[in-house]
């Protein structure tokens, strides 16, 4: 495609399921770290975002979600 630069978010949820960070999810790691590794096996450097407005719904419960003072 002729491109040297691949732009991609991070799920929150996908990380931290739970949205702490005592909760986390080994696979979401292990495709995360897949998709970096082959992007610069290809010569694709990855540029990497955190996908804030993403929110955990057992934090969304726990809390109230973005509009809570916690």
């Amino acid at each position: 495609i002729g491109f040297d630069a691949y732009r991609f978010s991070i799920a929150w949820p996908r990380i931290f399921p739970d949205g702490l960070a005592g909760s986390i999810n080994q696979e979401g790691i292990a495709h995360y770290n897949d998709l970096i590794d082959t992007l610069i096996e290809k010569g694709i450097t990855p540029v990497v975002t955190l996908y804030h407005w993403q929110l955990p719904q057992d934090l969304e419960d726990a809390i109230g979600g973005w509009l809570s003072p916690e």
